[in-house]
């Protein structure tokens, strides 16, 4: 059988056989072998389903439908009505689920199997898309929208299952695209594949967990994920404050001083964890490259000395942060002085193809107690790699997806390099809170369905 890429181009052959354990494919002298592992589920089925689900469009939800469709309003009302209050509000968001979520995945199973390089026949890959499958016979089961709150507290258990079952799927991607069989080429080819990918997922756990969490106390000024009030002074305090943790516990280094200037009190509404998140990658960045470079630097200068090697967090120089505000936008600029990069690879440090340390477990079951969502159950974290207190090098996905967590809501992520001297990384989020979810469009390609 002949194995193309979407484009058309020929990758090779596979020839079948009952005992066959492998598939060998041929491209520019390259052997690939990929396990002919089980099937995504019934290919027929599969068919039928991102016939149904996958030509649908998304419909992507702002911080503010999020909020104010949720919001209960229980002052001065009766135990009753507010209890009626909470069982409608979680039916609208389950309804919401029930239909949105098959879509989603039905488009995330179409980019999986359009990724080049033959990569949709990975046995990583094809355990990625059997979850998304099997994610969309389970939404769907039974096919009619949930009616009552029995029925809704069904699929709030489903939505919780799949949020603790979807935790695989960055271990899986790591596994799939960690070959050493890939160019560099090939693989800033695939960053717009992992773009695309990271940020529907992203989408679909904000979703799921925004719904889970509804169902859960609410906080004052909270609604789910979101906090009507998220006072940024307060929050890059936290986020250095877990980063600074993870620095002392993973690397054993001190950090430095910080140094808050601009407006420290503004706030606004917006999905808090996200934000903790991309700050906690952040300083992580910051803190790690300040020390090492002045590490380095006094190794340098007492080569004969080694015990004066670790500097001290008051010998360092601090990081700054800048919190501005604008008519409609916030920007939150990071300045360190850890000695920066060649500006020659400021965009190799947005692909998602870095694997540095694997060993995160013990530094995010430690963190747990310090996430700024409700629930303590680390399996139903909104974020993509299911921690929301693990820095870059431990969490493994770093700055790209910092980047797509910003963008999410309409802001963006940049970073300025000063070689020999540091980095500048501006955080900018929008105010209203009106920008949907940043979701990708359905990709324009033949299907190429999985081979059995």
């Amino acid at each position: 059988m002949r194995l193309r890429e979407p484009s058309g181009r020929l990758l090779g052959y596979i020839t079948h056989g009952t005992k066959c354990r492998h598939r060998k494919i041929f491209r520019g002298g390259w052997v690939r072998r990929v396990s002919t592992r089980p099937e995504v589920g019934n290919k027929e089925n599969l068919e039928k389903l991102l016939k149904e689900y996958g030509t649908r469009p998304t419909t992507p939800l702002s911080i503010n439908q999020m909020y104010e469709s949720a919001v209960y309003q229980n002052e001065g009302r009766s135990i009753q009505a507010q209890y009626m209050n909470r069982s409608a509000t979680l039916l609208h968001a389950a309804k919401y689920v029930h239909e949105e979520l098959p879509v989603r995945c039905a488009h995330l199973i179409q980019d999986l199997l359009a990724m080049p390089f033959g990569l949709s026949n990975n046995s990583a890959i094809q355990e990625v898309m059997k979850l998304f499958h099997n994610t969309i016979l389970e939404i769907t089961d039974p096919s009619q929208p949930p009616k009552n709150s029995k029925q809704e507290a069904v699929i709030r258990d489903k939505a919780k299952m799949i949020l603790r079952n979807h935790r695989t799927i960055v271990v899986h991607m790591r596994s799939a695209l960690a070959s050493d069989l890939l160019s560099n080429e090939e693989k800033l080819q695939l960053q717009p594949f992992l773009d695309r990918f990271y940020a529907m997922r992203i989408g679909n756990r904000t979703i799921l967990a925004q719904y889970v969490t509804l169902a859960q106390e609410q906080r004052k000024g909270w609604v789910g994920l979101i906090n009507n009030n998220c006072h940024l002074g307060k929050l890059v305090d936290k986020a250095y404050s877990i980063a600074s943790e993870v620095c002392a516990f993973h690397h054993q280094i001190k950090a430095p001083s910080l140094v808050l200037h601009g407006n420290p009190d503004v706030s606004l509404r917006y999905m808090e964890s996200h934000l903790e998140y991309v700050l906690t990658e952040v300083f992580h960045n910051s803190i790690y490259s300040t020390s090492k470079r002045r590490k380095s630097t006094r190794q340098h200068q007492n080569h004969d000395n080694l015990s004066n090697t670790v500097s001290l967090d008051e010998d360092l120089p601090p990081i700054k942060v800048v919190i501005s505000e604008a008519k409609k936008s916030i920007t939150i600029a990071v300045s360190d002085q850890g000695g920066g990069f060649p500006k020659k690879h400021l965009e190799s440090i947005w692909t998602h193809l870095h694997f540095p340390n694997q060993n995160i477990h013990e530094s995010a079951v430690r963190l747990q107690k310090r996430r700024s969502f409700g629930d303590n159950d680390e399996d139903i974290s909104p974020l993509i790699n299911g921690y929301s207190c693990v820095s870059p090098r431990l969490s493994q996905n770093g700055l790209p997806v910092c980047r797509l967590y910003c963008r999410h809501f309409g802001g963006d992520l940049s970073i300025q390099v000063m070689e020999n001297y540091g980095c500048d990384v501006y955080i900018t989020l929008l105010k209203d809170g009106n920008t949907p979810e940043a979701l990708p469009k359905p990709l324009d390609v033949d299907m190429h369905m999985p081979i059995f």
